[in-house]
């Protein structure tokens, strides 16, 4: 069989989730071309799949760490989707590669520079505890998304990063920064949905106040009782 014949009968039995004869075709196919890029555009989803399956830790890391392996071989071929910059980032944190999962948050930013993207960055920058160029990119986000729903998570980042480099009292302000824009955020959810209080957005909102609040109690400052979010 060719590797066209190979490819494609590998294709069908992933489209009907039959992930390990699937595998067996896909890989016999790039065992003739490492670099078929048709049988690349299925390794890379497939493993990810099996590993999402696979019994053991030992066996799901290694079947991602074929995933993240044929992603980054798509890119170098010249793929840029942004769900491929998010499946390696994803993939490259969960096997805690610190420095692919900063390499392509930093792809991702650049080419996608939204939200999102800007908040994983701030992620890959504190695994590997680059405090500067995080507080850099929380800055931005600030500005360019002042009523996005990350809008607390990028104050905490701030607050944290500033935290780490032993300037507390900048952090204390951007943490109170983080706590107005989170309310006013929050006031808007309230407007716009009765349901507001179930919604993913409302969620990521509190869980990112409750854990400024928390940090600004650790520094020793005085509160009352938690703010609701009522």
């Amino acid at each position: 069989m060719t590797k066209e014949m190979l490819f494609e009968r590998g294709q069908q039995f992933y489209l009907q989730q039959n992930l390990d004869s699937a595998e067996a075709y896909v890989n016999q196919s790039l065992a003739m071309d490492a670099n078929f890029r048709d049988a690349l555009d299925v390794a890379a989803p497939l493993h990810f799949d099996l590993a999402m399956r696979a019994d053991g830790q030992k066996k799901k890391n290694e079947l991602l760490r074929k995933s993240r392996d044929y992603y980054v071989k798509l890119e170098t071929a010249g793929a840029k989707e942004p769900d491929m910059y998010e499946r390696i980032c994803e993939i490259a944190n969960t096997l805690n590669d610190d420095k692919t999962f900063l390499k392509y948050a930093k792809k991702n930013a650049d080419a996608y520079p939204y939200e999102r993207q800007y908040y994983n960055l701030s992620v890959a920058y504190a695994n590997v505890e680059d405090w500067s160029n995080m507080i850099n990119a929380m800055k931005k986000a600030v500005e360019k998304f002042p009523g996005s729903q990350y809008i607390g998570s990028f104050y905490r980042q701030l607050g944290r990063a500033y935290t780490k480099i032993g300037r507390d009292q900048t952090a204390e302000k951007f943490f109170y920064n983080g706590l107005s824009a989170v309310d006013a955020k929050v006031a808007e959810l309230r407007k716009s949905n009765a349901d507001y209080k179930s919604s993913p957005e409302y969620v990521r909102l509190k869980d990112d106040k409750i854990g400024m609040l928390v940090t600004l109690k650790n520094l020793h400052q005085t509160y009352k009782a938690l703010d609701k979010l009522e």
